[in-house]
């Protein structure tokens, strides 16, 4: 389809003045930041920091934040990571940009990442494709792994290997968040991010509801993103699993819940929540801290999903 990573990018460092970043603060490590602004700033017209953390300002950043084309908005508390997309997203909109790129406060892109992301943008626009969003392949700095393309079948998701050498975009149902670019019409079509998921399932949730209306991701595999986490992880039985916090594992799993009873999102999709939460429950309090309080806490989770408490639940 596409003829060298660079085809058709003749436009593409035009379209980077209507970008703007949306980047979510919550309780950052300074170092992580800086480097991420360092590499976001100069591609993009405008970076929007939307601050999470409880009792936050600007003077907590030092220099940091001191550019022109930064703006910072503390909302005041944890609001959660689709509210703070929700609001840079408003943002952006409001000085007429064309483009929402979102960022994690612990990424880093390379080089030209934007301007590569656009080009390859354009050209599946030209070929008729309804793109919903486009991103860097995402690789752990801890493993090395690069994330999977993912593909919706009748019998759930199935996951695809990126080849890093390769030019060609794949497509993928969903994309993670932090590096993604999206057009603002796009979000205006499909709408934004559920604020009411709080975290976790956010740019699944996007993904799938983008998908039934025929708009689709794509990774870029020529374009990669390091992403450092702070989460362990174990592997069972073959499969790495993730080791997020009791506080983390209470989103994942409510979330699951809610999604699956309540959600207009594909009944495959939606089975495959539900029968993912034993094994959630089972996997995240076995290696809890706190087994027994990680359990009731889950339980708790399930029921929170089923009778709609969302937002922040339990930790409101």
């Amino acid at each position: 389809m596409f003829e060298g990573k660079e085809a058709g990018a003749m436009n593409s460092s035009s379209l980077t003045g209507q970008v703007g970043a949306v980047v979510v603060l919550y309780q950052p490590d300074l170092a992580l930041l800086e480097r991420l602004i360092a590499c976001v700033v100069d591609q993009v017209y405008r970076v929007y920091v939307i601050d999470n953390t409880p009792d936050a300002s600007p003077a907590d950043y030092g220099q940091l934040l001191e550019s022109q084309n930064i703006v910072y908005l503390s909302l005041e508390g944890n609001r959660g990571i689709a509210t703070a997309h929700n609001r840079g997203i408003a943002l952006a909109k409001t000085d007429g940009l064309t483009h929402v790129l979102l960022m994690d406060q612990d990424s880093e892109l390379e080089p030209r990442t934007v301007e590569r992301l656009l080009a390859s943008e354009s050209r599946l626009l030209a070929s008729g494709i309804k793109v919903a969003a486009v991103g860097p392949v995402f690789v752990d700095e801890k493993t090395g792994d690069a994330a999977p393309a993912i593909e919706r079948t009748a019998f759930g998701s199935k996951k695809h290997k990126i080849d890093l050498a390769g030019n060609e975009p794949v497509k993928s149902t969903y994309i993670i968040a932090s590096g993604s670019l999206i057009r603002i019409d796009v979000l205006d079509e499909i709408g934004g991010m559920r604020d009411d998921l709080f975290i976790d399932w956010v740019d699944i949730e996007w993904g799938e509801r983008a998908s039934q209306a025929d708009f689709y991701c794509y990774l870029i595999p020529h374009v990669k993103m390091k992403h450092s986490i702070g989460d362990e992880f174990v592997s069972i039985l073959g499969r790495r699993i993730t080791l997020h916090s009791d506080f983390r594992n209470y989103f994942i799993v409510r979330n699951a819940a809610f999604l699956a009873l309540w959600s207009d999102l594909s009944l495959v999709t939606r089975f495959q929540m539900l029968r993912k939460l034993p094994y959630y429950i089972t996997c995240y309090s076995w290696y809890s801290s706190r087994r027994a309080y990680a359990f009731r806490l889950l339980l708790s989770a399930v029921k929170d999903g089923v009778v709609k408490n969302m937002g922040k639940g339990r930790f409101s």
